[in-house]
């Protein structure tokens, strides 16, 4: 190879080395900005603040679907306490990789656990249906449609291993709440609620607002008051 092309050669992992090192400086900068606004607006809604934690202080979480997903599960950005409205709430940006090899992806969504008053819930998995989802079906995959509404089954797949008892929990009122508050998940089972939209972190203004429509899911759930 030529001096010129060797010099080539160079400039190019160079240039490439400088954007990849800027790349990471501008997530981790990016990263703490997020961290300092999450904090401040813990202080406003009198919750406790932690930047990061290798468990969430919550009995059996991890029964929850969303936190059986994956490997290398992060819960960062942690906001504990009695927000007003609510008996109990942990909200934690939550990340974790799926997939093998080179054929990885990393999800990341701020979610929202919330204490269920009665502590009853049966276990229940709720998203967003999707064309995947609609095929999957065909070959036996668990769909739990409701046949009188046929728009909530629409946007929604709805499963848990007790089909009796998650029709029971979704009476007429609640999937009504559904069909007019679309792209959601909820994951339920016993004294918590999981709420949170996939792949999707909330900004640190839009908090308030995203913990106040978690609280009007859980109030449309039966016997599902705040306090």
């Amino acid at each position: 190879m030529t001096g010129t092309g060797i010099y080539l050669l160079w400039t190019i992992f160079a240039a490439a080395t400088v954007a990849s090192v800027g790349a990471v400086a501008w997530r981790l900068r990016r990263g703490e900005q997020r961290r300092r606004a999450l904090a401040a607006a813990a202080r406003r809604l009198g919750l406790e603040f932690q930047a990061a934690a290798t468990v969430l202080a919550a009995p059996d979480y991890r029964n929850l679907h969303i936190f059986s997903q994956g490997r290398e599960r992060t819960y960062r950005n942690i906001l504990t306490g009695k927000a007003d409205g609510t008996d109990g709430v942990i909200i934690s940006d939550y990340q974790y990789t799926t997939g093998d090899g080179r054929n990885t992806s990393t999800c990341g969504q701020t979610v929202a656990l919330l204490s269920y008053q009665k502590g009853d819930l049966p276990r229940f998995e709720l998203r967003p249906e999707t064309l995947f989802d609609k095929i999957e079906a065909v070959f036996g995959y668990q769909d739990i449609d409701f046949k009188e509404s046929p728009s909530f089954s629409k946007l929604y797949l709805v499963r848990g291993p007790d089909e009796a008892a998650v029709r029971a929990l979704f009476g007429l009122d609640l999937r009504r709440f559904f069909e007019s508050h679309p792209g959601w998940c909820v994951d339920g089972r016993g004294p918590w609620l999981a709420v949170y939209r996939h792949g999707r972190l909330v900004p640190p203004d839009a908090l308030p607002a995203f913990l106040d429509e978690a609280k009007l899911l859980l109030v449309a759930l039966p016997g599902g008051k705040a306090t």
